[in-house]
């Protein structure tokens, strides 16, 4: 997998996260005591657990046209957790429950890991789709994922000077700083399409705030979410690849001049 030519680039990007993920039918018959089998199948390279409150389930919903039902079902029965499982090192991670595979990729707090490239990263979740999918196969008579929404986020951090640093140097959705507000918070959607009928959502969430070291930052997240063409894991990465296009031109446009000079636009 190549990255494309036409995509901005950056030698030093504000990227501190990027999380791929997926939400699919939970296999008939799983319970969450097989949770251990599934870490099993990457305790390898992830050697580290941890129990985190699950993940509601969540679809992209756009109204339902007249003599069309919803897809849309309802978890009903016993509650189920998820789980982290964690590289040595703790920058990446698998999230997985019953409904859910997620792949994320962290910064450290010293930078020290510069980041590997979403050409890398997706390489990586399709085997662990794959590896899950079998697992299922093998254990719960499912044929295959049936994957009903495709995530991807990226999370930026942008250092500020200082806190009366303007927030539109960096920021070119809206010149607000003329209002001089205290904190700012902006959270805009994009309607995706497909053959005029649509299957997702661009959104972006810019906030003001501080880093883990009280250091003022505007921490900027792009997200992609929806349903793929079909419910297949070849398609699902499809899905991410697309995503990841419309993740970074959208991030170049809003952002200004000087931060791409600040960050090395190529």
């Amino acid at each position: 997998m190549s990255r494309p030519n036409n995509l901005p680039d950056y030698e030093n990007p504000p990227l501190s996260e990027v999380v791929l993920g997926v939400q699919f039918v939970p296999p008939p018959g799983y319970q969450q005591i097989y949770s251990r089998d599934v870490w099993e199948l990457f305790k390898n390279d992830f050697s580290k657990v941890k129990e985190v409150e699950a993940l509601p389930p969540s679809f992209e919903t756009f109204g339902l046209p007249k003599n069309r039902r919803s897809d849309i079902k309802l978890h009903t029965g016993a509650s189920h957790d998820r789980f982290w499982f964690l590289s040595g090192d703790e920058t990446e991670l698998i999230q997985f429950q019953q409904d859910r595979l997620l792949h994320n990729w962290r910064k450290l707090k010293d930078g020290s890991n510069p980041y590997p490239r979403f050409e890398n990263i997706l390489p990586k979740f399709e085997s662990e789709l794959l590896i899950l999918e079998e697992y299922f196969s093998s254990n719960f008579s499912s044929n295959e994922l049936e994957i009903n929404q495709c995530e991807l986020t990226y999370v930026n951090q942008i250092a500020l000077e200082d806190t009366s640093q303007p927030f539109d140097k960096w920021i070119g959705i809206v010149n607000i700083d003329s209002l001089e507000f205290e904190n700012i918070s902006i959270t805009t959607q994009k309607l995706l399409t497909r053959d005029d009928e649509p299957y997702g959502r661009l959104t972006c969430v810019c906030n003001s705030g501080f880093d883990q070291k009280m250091e003022p930052i505007i921490d900027l997240r792009l997200t992609v979410r929806g349903a793929p063409i079909k419910t297949n894991i070849e398609e699902s990465l499809l899905f991410l690849q697309q995503g990841r296009n419309l993740i970074v031109n959208s991030f170049d446009e809003i952002t200004t001049e000087f931060a791409h000079k600040k960050w090395g636009r190529k």
